[in-house]
């Protein structure tokens, strides 16, 4: 039997009308829509969006992964996770895996996809992009991310190394993502590397609860949220 296509499938960061027309296009066209959920979450934000596309008619499945820090715990995940997908492709039928944000940005999808591909490797593959999450609140703001010759900055911001992350020293403006860990060690790191300019911090963007606040002293103030990261421009040398 002909095997079903892989889909990977970004669906923004859970506000529908920032789902592409590819991506519609795609989940009103596959069998199955697999989402991915943590063990211990409470929603699954893409599964929703998924859920508001009118002629998706897919059968929804919903893969739990680990979050765990021992990896081997995340790896035999990826693999039941990834038997479950490749048993609906040898169907024949064609797939989606939906993923906030984009696919291949800090995303589950990568870690699924690799071992799809090792137990089946003739299957073909679309990803589809997503608008990240740092793209929807840089535009909800007018924020330039970069210009001319600037740099950007992409840090993952949940273990307390990223505050020593060479892209501090490098980059014109950093993008740090879950930041619900040493949120003040990172706003220190911030001011003490020049990024005393424009700073804007997010949480839940395009969701119930969505936050969002601009300045140092303001972020400091707020609580931590899982779901959440931080826009920080340098401050520009003045012209002489």
């Amino acid at each position: 039997m002909k095997l079903g296509i892989l889909y990977g499938v970004g669906v923004g960061p859970g506000d529908p009308g920032l789902l592409t027309l590819r991506a519609v296009e795609v989940l009103c066209r596959v069998q199955v829509v697999f989402s991915a959920t943590g063990a211990h979450s409470q929603d699954c934000i893409s599964g929703s969006v998924v859920d508001t596309v009118p002629g998706c008619q897919a059968e929804r499945v919903t893969l739990v992964f680990s979050m765990a820090r021992e990896m081997e715990d995340r790896r035999q995940a990826w693999s039941e996770n990834a038997e479950k997908v490749v048993d609906v492709l040898r169907q024949g039928k064609d797939c989606a895996f939906a993923t906030i944000g984009d696919p291949l940005i800090y995303s589950t999808y990568t870690y699924l996809l690799r071992r799809v591909r090792e137990l089946l490797p003739e299957v073909r593959v679309e990803t589809i992009p997503g608008i990240t999450s740092f793209q929807a609140v840089a535009a909800r703001n007018n924020l330039p991310l970069v210009e001319d010759r600037e740099t950007l900055g992409l840090i993952p911001a949940w273990t307390r190394e990223s505050v020593h992350d060479p892209q501090f020293h490098s980059a014109d403006t950093v993008v740090l993502l879950k930041t619900y860990h040493h949120r003040r060690e990172i706003l220190t790191a911030l001011q003490e590397n020049g990024f005393v300019g424009e700073c804007i911090y997010a949480s839940r963007v395009g969701l119930a609860g969505e936050e969002m606040v601009s300045g140092i002293d303001a972020i400091a103030r707020i609580p931590e949220t899982y779901l959440s990261l931080i826009i920080a421009k340098r401050q520009p040398e003045k012209v002489k």
